[in-house]
């Protein structure tokens, strides 16, 4: 039953199907087809012949449009253009003015830096010569002003000499120490070298002294300059490929063979400027303290004002500290035989003034 019901429906599906066909055979055999066909074609041709032709009027108006912004766009360059030719030919003036200006400010600036050359040249001749007047004026300045008071001239050849009277009460007592009167006596120094003396040959040969186990010590205390000089090596290298040397860097400082450190910079900073000291006694002081090893050059002394000018506070206090725990000024009085040593010791600490006065014996000095 089954098998029959599926081919009565595919019976009828094909003769529906059969139908169809010969329905439209007809309609192409009589031309409505056809008919239908060419109305649908000519149909679209016309729709998309509408549209070309709207494109081609939208294209059309797109390149007049085109056209009339690139000639805008022409008129404006060509403007901006002039403009920039104009503004480059202004700033070309400009310059050639400038340049001019430029040439003669800086035959100006030689001129002046000739001038100041000139001037500063002329200063330190006379500021030398000012500071070797100014040290022959206190040498006479001093021998004028000796007398009893001062100096080992007795007052009898003072002129209009006053007499100097004593106000004391005597006492009847003996001058010196009185009994009781504590002793002040000298500060032992820690000593760098320790000498034993040997007693004589007629107390050792004597069976008649015997050792005490007590011994008295007795100290010589001298000064002396001591030159520090710290010497530095590198070790060179040489790379075969580049050709280039290379050693190892030198300490801040160390440019020249020979380099003087802050010490001796500022001790003759200091004996320069503060103690009114000419360049040249400067020179000579130094050579005669370090028995000649030391001969500063006249431009080192005179460039140490401005190197320290250029300072700051902190690295001016930093270089004078550098020789030792205290700032030291020096002064000097030049006198007939002997030169008067005046050190002034500013504590760090506590930041009190401490004087000491120190002959020093030297050579006349032929002015």
């Amino acid at each position: 039953m089954a098998s029959s019901s599926y081919w009565i429906n595919e019976m009828n599906t094909l003769e529906c199907r059969l139908k169809a066909a010969i329905h439209k055979i007809a309609d192409f055999e009589s031309g409505d087809a056809y008919v239908q066909l060419l109305k649908s074609k000519n149909e679209i041709v016309s729709h998309y012949l509408k549209e070309i032709r709207n494109l081609e009027r939208a294209l059309a108006e797109a390149r007049i449009e085109t056209v009339k912004v690139r000639d805008m766009w022409f008129e404006t360059f060509e403007e901006i253009e002039k403009e920039h030719e104009k503004a480059i030919g202004s700033l070309q003036k400009k310059l050639d003015q400038m340049e001019k200006r430029a040439l003669a400010a800086e035959a100006a600036r030689d001129k002046a830096l000739d001038d100041l050359t000139a001037a500063h040249r002329k200063y330190y001749e006379i500021a030398t010569e000012l500071e070797d007047e100014k040290g022959r004026n206190l040498k006479l300045h001093a021998q004028i002003n000796r007398d009893y008071e001062n100096s080992s001239i007795p007052s009898s050849r003072s002129v209009n000499h006053k007499k100097i009277s004593n106000s004391r009460e005597k006492s009847g007592r003996k001058p010196g120490g009185q009994p009781g009167h504590p002793h002040h006596a000298r500060k032992m120094q820690t000593p760098t070298e320790v000498v034993h003396l040997d007693p004589p040959e007629e107390i050792l040969t004597d069976t008649d002294f015997k050792p005490t186990g007590k011994e008295i010590v007795k100290q010589l205390v001298n000064i002396h300059m001591v030159i520090d000089v710290k010497e530095y090596h590198a070790d060179v290298y040489y790379n075969s490929k580049t050709g280039e040397h290379a050693h190892a860097a030198f300490p801040e400082g160390v440019v020249d063979d020979v380099n003087y450190g802050g010490s001796v910079k500022g001790f003759l900073y200091l004996l320069n400027n503060d103690c009114c000291t000419s360049i040249d006694k400067c020179r000579r002081f130094l050579s005669d303290l370090t028995s000649d090893r030391l001969n500063i050059s006249k431009g080192m002394i005179n460039k140490l004002s401005r190197t320290f000018a250029e300072k700051s506070d902190a690295e001016f206090k930093k270089l004078l500290l550098i020789c030792s725990l205290l700032r030291c000024f020096i002064q000097t009085a030049q006198m007939p035989e002997s030169m008067v040593i005046v050190l002034s010791f500013l504590s760090v600490r506590n930041q009190t003034a401490k004087h000491c006065i120190l002959p020093v014996k030297t050579k006349a000095i032929k002015e």
